[in-house]
This record gives structure tokens, C-alpha cells and sequence, in this order.
């Protein structure tokens, strides 16, 4: 019952911090002339730089404002570092922000969902860091 209540905090958190991060981004880029015009897409997929905060707002969501001993704050900051980095190879920015902007309108639900989707990834991360949430 924890790792539900953690993960649709982290998730919760995420989704919302990197759905304001992406439409920010969108409103205050211009679009950059190319050197090569043969060539009009000039950001590779996985271009994750364009939303720089996205981490730090990830990491902050998920270790959350519990109190934890210093081996166990370790661990979980590890736990974070891992859930990120799988959602980092498992999407491009452009892909997870769709799905984190459904998630938001299915509403309770939608944290659920994307918890079901990294499933495997998640489980990955929580017995590699030996973090259970």
C-alpha cells in the first residue's frame, strides 16, 4: 500500500511539473533556423535538454518530505535516480509528455496507468536499490 500511495505521488508530481515544464518550453522557444535545409527536424528524439528541470522536479516528487535515515534516504535517492533514467530510455520527451497529459485527464486513475506501464522497470529499480517502497 505504500509503493501505491509513493507512486502516485511520484508520478503525480512528475506528470504535472513536466506537463507545466514541456508547455513552458513550447511558448518560450522560437524556432531555430537549420544549417542544413535538406534537413528541416534538427532535434534528435530523445533531446531531454529541452526540459532541463524535469529532473531535479522527478527527484524532488519522489523522495518526497518524509524524514528517512541516511541509509534509507540513499537508497530511495537511488530508487529515484533509476525510475528516471527508465523513463528517460523507455520514452522521448515529445512521446512521455503526451502520456503524462492523458494521465492528467483520466484524473485518479491516470498515475495508476502510467505506474502500470514502467511496471517491470520499476520493479527493476526498487530491487536493484533494495528500496521498497
Amino acid at each position: 500500500m505504500k509503493f501505491k500511495a509513493i507512486a502516485v505521488s511520484i508520478v503525480s508530481a512528475f506528470l504535472f511539473s513536466l506537463l507545466l515544464t514541456s508547455l513552458n518550453s513550447q511558448a518560450q522557444n522560437r524556432p531555430q533556423p537549420t544549417r542544413n535545409n535538406s534537413n528541416t527536424n534538427t532535434a534528435t528524439p530523445n533531446d531531454w535538454s529541452k526540459i532541463p528541470r524535469t529532473e531535479a522536479e522527478f527527484m524532488q516528487g519522489c523522495m518526497g518530505q518524509q524524514s528517512l535515515q541516511p541509509a534509507q534516504r540513499n537508497a530511495k535517492q537511488n530508487f529515484c535516480q533509476c525510475a528516471f533514467s527508465a523513463y528517460k530510455s523507455r520514452y522521448n520527451p515529445q512521446t512521455f509528455s503526451q502520456i503524462n497529459a492523458l494521465a492528467v485527464k483520466v484524473g485518479q486513475d491516470g498515475p495508476r496507468l502510467v505506474n502500470l506501464m514502467m511496471k517491470p522497470e520499476l520493479d527493476r529499480c526498487s530491487n536493484q536499490n533494495n528500496y521498497h517502497p
